[in-house]
This record gives C-alpha cells, sequence and structure tokens, in this order.
C-alpha cells in the first residue's frame, strides 16, 4: 500500500506595485509616468513632490521609485540624476547617427521651435 497523494500547492508570484509610499508625508500616491524615451516623472499626488528620473528598456516602475527616493531622501544629488539622463540621451543619438550615415536631429518636448518647425499644433503625445 503507498501513501495517499497529496495536492501540490502552487505559490504565485505578487506583482509589483505601481503605487509606492511617499518619504515626505507618509502617503501611498506615489506614481511613476513615464513620458520620454529615457525619462519617468515619478511624483506623489498628496504632497506634490516629483522629480524626472533616468528610464532605461530594462527598467520598472520600481526602479525609477528607487532612484526618486534617493534624490527626495539626499543621498543623491539631482545634478548626477539630469548628467545621467542625458548620457543615455546622447549615446542614443550617436547611436541613430551610426545608423542611418546622417546627422539626426533631436527635438526636445517642450521645444516650441520643433513644433513650429514640424507643422504640428505645438501638443504632443507623450509615449506611454
Amino acid at each position: 500500500m503507498g501513501r495517499k497523494r497529496r495536492k501540490i500547492i502552487r505559490r504565485t508570484a505578487r506583482a509589483p506595485p505601481k503605487v509606492f509610499a511617499c518619504p515626505l508625508c507618509g502617503a501611498q500616491a506615489v506614481t511613476v509616468t513615464q513620458v520620454m524615451r529615457f525619462r519617468a516623472v515619478v511624483s506623489c499626488g498628496k504632497c506634490g513632490v516629483s522629480h524626472e528620473v533616468p528610464w532605461l528598456k530594462s527598467y520598472m516602475p520600481v526602479d525609477a521609485y528607487s532612484t526618486w527616493y534617493d534624490i527626495v531622501t539626499g543621498r543623491v544629488s539631482p545634478e548626477k540624476v539630469r548628467e545621467k539622463i542625458e548620457r543615455l540621451e546622447a549615446v542614443e543619438v550617436e547611436a541613430l547617427q551610426s545608423e542611418s550615415g546622417e546627422p539626426v536631429e533631436v527635438v526636445e518636448e517642450g521645444d516650441e521651435l520643433g513644433a513650429a518647425d514640424s507643422g504640428g499644433s505645438g501638443v504632443e503625445n507623450r509615449e506611454s
């Protein structure tokens, strides 16, 4: 005789959070929004503290939140974060130039001159 077969209990993996705790006000109201290819805005809905952080393809919202948390708590200076974003964008422009062989013009999101040249209305769609 053998033993009664046991039911296999499978553990489900928890999904990473999408809303985080603010270190300043303590509210569960911090959200991450990707606004450009290499930039994301992390902001608290209650106290209004927000900052732009670097965003990579492999990032998840928790990675952007941890960078924002370091800035807000004073572990990393905002200047270093801006430098990292600029370096990422420079590498991307160089990669585009090397692929096509032609110089590439980069227009920032808030640049009115670029919107006027393209014939647009000045309202730009944000990448999701």
